[in-house]
């Protein structure tokens, strides 16, 4: 065989052997990405079993964030979605993950005090209010829901308490309960069960004029109560 006829076999065999390397790793490939694929469907199937069904998911601030639910509601199927510093407009953005991930049948909404702390309008608390109730509506028809009114604050205990007024949030407490009689929703009155004779919120019931002490956290708890029956 000449020197050319020995090249162009070399070449051959190197083509032919490219070609089953090339072969090797694409079937490699595609055997790894059906698993691949076949874990992750697994695994979010895993996840929607995993969510306990009947589930009572409370949805607010650093006020739901702080509410220690299984202490107070012991045995019951409570699941706190609340984020200290959280608005109206951070939960409208996060609903998937903050609600309906949880398929809850029950609902408590506790949300705005941060956005008086923003400056935002009164009216813009509310309409936002009643957008996340609009979207829990469409989205998990069979929830029901559950309107907390804001507490009130008490600005003589500390700075805690910043912009917000106890009139602002009054305000914005009778029009989410207008709302609430119109949409046929349960409206649960907090704000009379935690103010003093001033309409301020009482000492004893907070930490630093905003926030709920132990104490204020009982009061809430035995109304809650009687609606996770």
């Amino acid at each position: 065989m000449t020197k050319q006829g020995i090249r162009i076999r070399k070449a051959l065999y190197i083509v032919l052997w490219l070609g089953t390397l090339f072969s090797l790793i694409l079937c490699l490939g595609i055997a790894f990405g059906f698993f691949t694929k076949e874990k992750i469907v697994t695994k979010e199937v895993e996840k929607e079993v995993q969510v306990v069904p009947d589930n009572y998911l409370f949805l607010g601030d650093s006020l739901t964030d702080y509410f220690d639910l299984e202490t107070y509601f012991p045995g019951q199927p409570v699941v706190n979605s609340g984020i200290a510093g959280n608005t109206t407009n951070q939960i409208l953005t996060s609903m998937k993950t903050r609600v309906y991930d949880y398929n809850p049948s029950k609902i408590f909404l506790l949300i705005g005090t941060n956005d008086l702390r923003d400056g935002k309008s009164q009216e813009a608390v509310v309409q936002n209010i009643e957008e996340i109730i609009e979207e829990i509506q469409t989205n998990r028809k069979q929830a029901e829901i559950f309107v907390e009114s804001l507490y009130p604050v008490n600005a003589s205990v500390s700075s805690a308490v910043g912009v917000r007024s106890n009139a602002t949030i009054q305000n914005i407490n009778a029009q989410l309960e207008e709302y609430c009689k119109e949409k046929n929703l349960t409206y649960i009155d907090l704000y009379a069960k935690l103010q003093d004779e001033q309409g301020n919120l009482q000492i004893q019931y907070t930490t630093d004029g905003l926030h709920l002490s132990d104490a204020g956290y009982q009061v809430v708890a035995e109304v809650l109560q009687e609606y996770l029956k």
